[in-house]
């Protein structure tokens, strides 16, 4: 593979704008000496005068270097740059102060036959929702939080990397229809427990023992726990409830087979319970997914309206039923009907993260981009550990000609990315949008690394082969931006249209031949 460009202290004194800094200092220096060369003695002004003036002029030198590596100057002004690796300020705060905040972690499974991951990371998802609606608390999200197990981690250690006050941990043993449910709140600055309880009850009682814990953890914070409507409480029958958990389960691990056993786990559970809201809202979850990152299908488009329709029908007190809608309509290009959907699932569930991120994709799609970038901004702080919602930033950013805004968010993702990566080494997500990041920060060989690495874990995944191609476009690799491309359409599935059309980050093969009759094989 042909370098990219040159990765050493040279690039990063260019990036910095260092070089430059250093040119024209020397050419205003330079005229400076000679005015006062010429003038000086005109005017009176003694020998050591001049002396003066050449000191000046060497000794500021160091000075605006210094100044041009650490700070930046854009149009929107003159920022410190997060390039000098200064520590930000979220990262000086004292996560044991302040609000109160904590992370829940996945259940042990201590059935007998060890079969019930699933449901214990679904109790402990649905806890965390809970937790979620109870005012000033901040609660770390499932990705995150999940990447630790009770048994296994330090809990001082899941504080000081998660920046929490407490831990929620806990056990399910279930044996038929009895559940035996224990769950102890912890302190991560000394590993006291706060509060601990045991729950004997059965499968049925699930959604009772769900918000008790939920309440006891706001009372034992001293915090105010709002229940949500009666209407998103539908209790369920048991059998479908675990079907609609294993979705829940596969969900969560974004993959073109996990979403097809995710949507199948959804259809048992609404065969049992027709009304289920939740499931419903789950299977459109999937076909949407499957449209818009892995097979933009005619029956993936048809299916995302009827089901989120659905789940609107069932469910219209719940965020992700109207976040489903959304999404469907945004992939009709009803972009009015779509608006109106993620404002009011917001309006729900203003901490809802699909809500906000998804409100930005379609936005992009629309061509809004002023209004993306809002909103990607709003879901990065709604989960300040996510990167995707950062890392989409700078193509927008360049796309409205604010490089100084596309590098700053750059930096804020790549801070993230490893943050991510340090958890867990093999997210392969964030090996794929950190390339990018590493790219535009100059850091070619990482960048490379991660790229590829991340295509071979994940040769048919849509979204990677995509990845592929845009971030070679901007590598300048024309050909093999071109074949990731077509690779997308040919072996691994279609991709997005309008999503393609408005992304700048393809700029530079657009006006290639080949791109012309790739774009021709896009369904309208």
């Amino acid at each position: 593979m042909s370098k990219l460009r040159p990765n050493n202290l040279w690039n990063q004194l260019k990036k910095r704008k260092v070089v430059r800094v250093a040119l024209a200092y020397i050419f205003v220096g330079w005229v400076v000496l000679q005015v006062g060369e010429v003038t000086f003695e005109g005017l009176g002004i003694p020998p050591w005068g001049f002396t003066l003036l050449i000191v000046l002029v060497l000794l500021g030198f160091p000075i605006a270097l210094v100044l041009s590596w650490a700070y930046e100057i854009t149009p929107d002004g003159v920022h410190r740059d997060s390039a000098a690796y200064k520590k930000s300020t979220d990262e000086l705060e004292d996560y044991q102060e302040g609000a109160p905040s904590i992370a829940v972690l996945p259940f042990d499974d201590l059935s007998e036959k060890g079969n019930q991951a699933y449901f214990c990371e679904g109790m402990a998802e649905e806890i965390l929702n809970a937790l979620c609606k109870v005012a000033n608390l901040r609660v770390a999200s499932r990705f995150s939080a999940f990447q630790f197990t009770s048994k296994q981690t330090d809990i001082r250690e899941v504080g000081r990397k998660l920046r929490v006050q407490t831990v929620l941990e806990g056990s399910v043993r279930r044996s038929g229809n009895n559940l035996r449910i224990t769950a102890q709140l912890v302190n991560t600055s000394d590993g006291f427990h706060l509060w601990s309880r045991q729950y004997d009850r059965k499968l049925s009682d699930i959604f009772e023992i769900q918000e008790e814990i939920a309440d006891s953890i706001a009372t034992a914070l001293s915090l105010s726990f709002k229940r949500k409507p009666k209407s998103t409480q539908q209790h369920v029958d048991p059998k479908a409830y675990d079907f609609f958990l294993r979705g829940l389960s596969y969900f969560a691990r974004h993959t073109t087979q996990d979403n097809v056993y995710a949507q199948q786990m959804f259809k048992q559970a609404v065969d049992i319970e027709p009304e289920f809201g939740r499931g419903w809202a789950g299977i459109a979850y999937t076909y949407g997914f499957s449209y818009m990152y892995f097979n933009a299908s005619e029956v993936n488009l048809a299916e995302a309206k009827r089901t989120s329709a659905k789940a609107l029908a069932l469910a219209p007190d719940l965020a992700e039923s109207h976040v489903a809608a959304g999404i469907a309509f945004c992939m009709h290009q009803d972009y009015r009907n779509s608006e109106i959907e993620f404002e009011n699932a917001i309006e729900l569930d203003p901490r809802n993260y699909e809500a906000w991120f998804f409100f930005g994709r379609a936005k992009v799609q629309e061509g809004d981009l002023r209004r993306a970038l809002k909103l990607f901004d709003r879901a990065s702080q709604v989960r300040p550990e996510d990167f995707q919602s950062v890392l989409l930033q700078p193509q927008l950013y360049i796309s409205l000609d604010q490089e100084g805004k596309a590098m700053e968010v750059t930096r804020k993702g790549i801070e993230r990315v490893r943050a991510v990566l340090e958890l867990n080494p093999d997210d392969n997500r964030a090996l794929n949008m950190g390339a990018f990041a590493l790219l535009r920060l100059g850091e070619q060989d990482e960048a490379i690394k991660w790229m590829e690495a991340s295509m071979q874990k994940a040769p048919m995944d849509s979204i990677v082969q995509y990845n592929g191609a845009c971030f070679f476009s901007l590598a300048g690799e024309t050909d093999r931006a071109l074949d990731c491309l077509e690779n997308c359409l040919i072996k691994v599935g279609n991709i997005n249209r309008e999503w393609l059309m408005h992304d700048s980050d393809i700029d530079n093969i657009r006006d290639h031949p080949r791109f012309a009759g790739i774009i021709e094989r896009f369904p309208e």
